[in-house]
């Protein structure tokens, strides 16, 4: 049973680092960033589809680690009190709650964009899209990571492994405004023109 549940975690990790990874890019390089490409709307309906398969990932994530858990514990009633579990319990709720944001604001805005719209309209707007991509970037790498990091099963504490996740995610969304520093974005059907003028 601990091998079912491990081949699912793993493949449900495997699926999410990836659709992330092409969903973020698109919206990164098209929109967050005012790069001088169309946000279309089959570019829109190829992150919608990133995003669905990273929430069906995150929703097995979350059943294979409980199972991993409840089938751990039966076996050795302290292996809760491993602070990787909660570190990892941790990441994964707050990249919960970002997926709920993502669906709720972030995937609403993209399809006006791919309309001819803007997604960006003030700073804080920026602030908040590049601190829910560093978000999910950091979670799932790190998650990623601590599943397979089996020497961090001992000798850690919850600070330690829950902080290194936070110092990431900082340095992702600073990093953020050094490659790519605030620009005004650049509205699909303007972002055509300039591609066509060339």
């Amino acid at each position: 049973m601990k091998l079912i549940f491990l081949n699912i975690h793993l493949l449900s990790l495997a699926v999410a680092l990836g659709s992330m990874l092409i969903a973020e890019h698109l919206i990164s390089e098209r929109v967050i960033f005012a790069r001088k490409k169309p946000f279309s709307v089959d570019v829109y309906e190829t992150v919608l589809f990133a995003s669905r398969a990273v929430s069906v990932a995150l929703l097995l994530l979350w059943l294979s680690g409980v199972g991993f858990v409840v089938l751990g514990s039966l076996d050795d009633p302290g292996y809760i009190e491993n602070q990787k579990i909660w570190a990892k319990v941790s990441i994964v709720l707050l990249m919960s709650l970002n997926g709920i944001y993502i669906h709720r604001t972030l995937l609403p805005r993209l399809r006006e964009v791919s309309q001819g719209g803007s997604l960006i309209h003030d700073a804080t707007e920026s602030a908040t899209f590049r601190l829910s991509f560093a978000v999910s970037i950091a979670g799932w790498l790190l998650a990623a990571f601590y599943g397979t990091a089996k020497f961090l099963n001992q000798g850690y504490q919850y600070s330690e492994l829950f902080g290194l996740y936070l110092v990431i995610v900082v340095l992702l969304f600073a990093f953020s405004y050094l490659v790519h520093p605030e620009r005004k974005a650049v509205p699909p059907a303007a972002a055509a023109d300039v591609e066509t003028s060339h």
